[in-house]
């Protein structure tokens, strides 16, 4: 398989529909008798929420909501060592623990932030839609992050490390009436029977950190296998600190998947039933 030419001189896009066909010699330890049905958002409602501007205010509303937490750790280091009359031994044990308050304070915004942001704009784009798959104030439903299965491609003179993909973000809901998965997301929205599952299994790929846990899913649709990991919002960031917790919330997912009833629907083509 060849890997498009990067070129650094193209203008910034706004995202697209990543590539989730695996590789065409990919094994799957699961037979389909279903077709999953993927299709592109309409086009006055596509690409409305995860967009370069949202992006960007996102990434400055958490800077700037970091600044006054770096701004008060640094005069309390700075300072509070002369205002207290601390000595050497005292002023280190001081640092230290503004250093460790700060920290666990750092990250708790970081899980509060980003996700509940993302997910009240995805909530409100897909209540605005004439006909989603999701009823939002409806159905139970979660705020996922879909993202590529493999690393994205790099250019040579890029540093670092070769990152899973975002490919899109969006609700998910596991309807066990009809057996089905359901995901309205930004781009695309999915509906996968269980019986079309090709593979569900908890993996872990390299996208901020090298050890992220995700949900794999592979389901048959018409035009072949289609691959792609679902990774799970942090609803509760008091427990980001307890070791398993994301793995947990991936094993949660792909468990209710398993324990979805799998019923056959659409004739299989001819190449499926050989």
């Amino acid at each position: 398989m060849t890997t498009p030419e990067f070129n650094p001189f193209a203008s910034p896009e706004a995202d697209q529909p990543g590539s989730d066909q695996p590789e065409a010699d990919t094994t799957f330890p699961l037979q389909a008798t279903a077709i999953a049905q993927i299709e592109e958002i309409p086009t006055p409602y596509a690409g409305k929420v995860r967009t370069l501007v949202n992006r960007f205010m996102v990434g400055l509303a958490n800077v700037m909501i970091r600044l006054p937490i770096v701004g008060a750790v640094y005069f309390l280091i700075r300072y509070a060592p002369e205002w207290m009359n601390l000595g050497g031994l005292a002023s280190l044990a001081l640092t230290a623990l503004v250093i460790g308050v700060f920290t666990v304070v750092f990250l708790l915004i970081n899980a509060l932030c980003e996700d509940r942001w993302w997910e009240v704009m995805m909530r409100r784009q897909v209540d605005r839609r004439p006909s989603p798959w999701i009823v939002s104030a409806t159905y139970r439903s979660q705020f996922v992050t879909l993202t590529s299965s493999k690393p994205q491609a790099m250019a040579s003179f890029q540093l670092g490390t070769n990152d899973a993909e975002i490919i899109d973000i969006g609700l998910l809901r596991l309807d066990h009436d009809t057996g089905e998965i359901l995901l309205e997301c930004d781009l695309r929205r999915y509906r996968i029977p269980r019986a079309s599952l090709l593979a569900c299994d908890v993996r872990q790929i390299t996208l901020h950190t090298p050890w992220t846990p995700v949900v794999r899913i592979a389901c048959e649709t018409l035009t072949g296998p289609s691959e792609f990991c679902i990774l799970a919002s942090d609803t509760n960031p008091w427990r980001i600190f307890v070791r398993r917790y994301r793995r947990k919330r991936a094993e949660e997912i792909a468990e209710e998947i398993y324990s979805l009833p799998s019923i056959p629907d659409e004739p299989m083509r001819p190449e499926m039933a050989s």
